[in-house]
């Protein structure tokens, strides 16, 4: 899982990038402090002093403001020029989100790539007898009948449910424990917050029948201006009283990948835990990393959810987008104008 572990990596290189960017600031201009000159002599006729020109403005220079004259103890005065700090502030910011996004990314690297290196190989004899018989079945794939079914860019989205895999741990079992549910992809119109216009989302609900474990996840653009992330990603859990593992701890991240096979890209952003069972992802708002991210939702087939229980085991949850998953995010996407 090279592409996971080298987040902390990427992101420390985007922090040296800053720092560079902020070395090559042009350097604020320092006090100049001015003797007072003695008096000249009277003279019969006294012309004002020639007002001296400003220097002439270079690129990404602009004069200070002078503020009042403040007298020192030795009766000279020192004129300030008026500091900026607007660019220094925005700078610090912009560090802090970056060691935050290194400092999670580092912290996780070894649970992401132990994981998904654990479960990176799908066992050739998978373990479908765990399955219940009441699993719903994969309408796009094979119908009732057992025929081909239908296309299902002409049925209901809602009717039609993409396959789900969760990979447990399992010490006994190198390859883990794998079970199947489904889940289903629609939009749906949401409010951002008081004030604001409703939003097009993308939701999917999952179940994994055998585990009672249920999730929804849905994605939206962010409007919220305070909030540095171009979409967000919320993940909700929803367990039994009897969970065998407790709850959920962690989730690292998002991964993207093209089948279930393959492996995963991690999404950029950062991953914070809301409350029990509730995460949320806010993905990067700069903007190559914007780019790649919405270039990687629309074309990979496939998510990858790592995911660590209370009580230390991980899992991955593996979800297929399929046609109804894919006509959803166009869909959001183009009402989002990307």
């Amino acid at each position: 899982m090279a592409e996971v572990e080298g987040l902390g990596q990427a992101t420390a290189e985007a922090r040296r990038a800053a720092h560079a960017t902020y070395e090559a600031m042009p350097a604020e201009p320092e006090p100049h402090y001015f003797e007072p000159e003695p008096a000249p002599e009277p003279t019969p006729i006294t012309e004002p002093a020639p007002i001296e020109e400003p220097p002439p403005r270079s690129a990404g220079y602009a004069p200070p403001t002078p503020a009042p004259a403040a007298y020192d103890d030795e009766d000279g005065y020192t004129r300030r020029p008026q500091r900026s700090y607007r660019g220094i502030i925005r700078l610090l910011v912009l560090l802090l989100v970056l060691a935050g996004i290194a400092g999670a990314a580092y912290w996780q690297r070894q649970a992401i790539t132990s994981m998904v290196a654990s479960f990176r190989s799908e066992p050739t004899k998978p373990k479908d007898t765990s399955q219940p018989t009441a699993r719903p079945k994969i309408a796009d794939r094979i119908g009732q009948s057992g025929q081909a079914a239908p296309d299902s860019a002409n049925a209901p989205a809602a009717a039609v449910a993409q396959k789900v895999v969760l990979y447990d741990e399992d010490p006994n079992d190198p390859q883990g424990k794998r079970y199947v549910g489904s889940a289903i992809w629609r939009t749906e119109t949401v409010s951002p917050g008081p004030g604001l216009a409703p939003e097009l989302a993308v939701r999917a609900d999952i179940e994994i029948p055998e585990r009672k474990l249920r999730m929804t996840w849905s994605l939206r653009r962010n409007t919220d201006k305070a909030l540095p992330a171009s979409h967000t990603i919320e993940i909700l859990f929803t367990l039994p009283a009897d969970f065998p593992e407790g709850g959920i701890g962690n989730v690292p991240g998002v991964l993207m990948k093209q089948n279930e096979q393959a492996r995963g890209v991690p999404l950029a952003g950062l991953a914070v835990k809301v409350t029990n069972g509730y995460f949320l992802v806010g993905l990067s708002a700069v903007d190559v990393d914007l780019q790649r991210n919405v270039q990687l939702l629309k074309e990979r087939d496939w998510f990858d959810i790592p995911v660590v229980y209370t009580s230390g085991k991980r899992a991955i949850l593996a979800m297929e987008k399929g046609t109804p998953g894919t006509r959803a995010f166009e869909e959001a996407f183009r009402a989002w104008g990307q």
